[in-house]
């Protein structure tokens, strides 16, 4: 595995320093050029969380992935550049406002001279970490806020005003090991009520709005305009994926 070409990947070109500046700048950059999808589940092609195969998919064959994937090989690479970070385990609010199972979701936790929540794997969340702190910060999108939420566990709340908030997942800074993902990954791949097996979806934000993919439908948001169309067929989608995210179906 090949830090240049990871860099490569998503588009960066500035100074490598384990500096706050630096991780906010990469984080970034992994949002707006990797894509949140699970293409892989809607094609029934099983995968697993052997970080060499995550890099082949996404690095290599310029494919998105979900959160696992996306955390576990973003982790990667902070490590390697040398940033005191590791993966953590999250749990996703349901609709009815109770949460997922232990190891729902993946997130990240870096700790410089600050300490950090990091997650390029959500879908559509924060764009630039956020730091373990009181009260309300900005991302240049969305407000955002962690709060406490039971003795083991943090909240991480979301606003389009910075008034209302919703609750996205909780997370605890304890340290996992991968290993403790891999069977609900398989879950979300095979189990039919999972959201991935129901659903297909492919997004990721632009300068001035978003990107979607989602079932039969494309959306773009572009600031106040939103364009909608109907996807007719497999190869109408894989047109949309190569046009839309430069990915490439085999």
């Amino acid at each position: 595995m090949d830090i240049i070409a990871y860099l490569k990947r998503i588009g960066y070109t500035d100074i490598i320093d384990v500096t706050d500046e630096v991780l906010t700048r990469l984080h970034k950059k992994q949002v707006y050029q990797i894509p949140f999808e699970n293409l892989d589940v809607y094609y029934k092609r099983i995968f697993n969380l052997d970080i060499g195969n995550v890099y082949e998919k996404v690095i290599n064959d310029k494919r998105g992935g979900f959160c696992y994937e996306l955390n576990l090989l973003f982790n990667w690479l902070l490590t390697q550049i040398g940033f005191t970070s590791r993966i953590i385990a999250s749990r996703i609010f349901n609709e009815d406002g109770t949460v997922g199972p232990e190891f729902d979701h993946m997130s990240i936790y870096v700790k410089t001279g600050k300490e950090y929540l990091l997650d390029v794997g959500y879908g559509d969340l924060f764009v630039t970490p956020i730091e373990m702190k009181e009260g309300v910060q900005f991302d240049g999108r969305n407000y955002f806020r962690i709060d406490r939420w039971n003795k083991n566990e943090y909240v991480i709340s979301m606003s389009i005003d910075g008034l209302s908030f919703s609750k996205k997942y909780t997370f605890s800074l304890d340290v996992v090991d991968i290993k403790n993902f891999d069977s609900i990954c398989l879950d979300k791949q095979i189990n039919p009520t999972s959201f991935f097996v129901k659903n297909v979806v492919c997004t990721k934000p632009t300068e001035n709005g978003r990107v979607t993919i989602f079932n039969n439908k494309i959306v773009e948001k572009d600031g106040e305009s939103r364009m909608e169309k109907v996807i007719q067929s497999d190869d109408h989608l894989k047109r949309c994926l190569n046009d839309k995210f430069g990915i490439v179906i085999g």
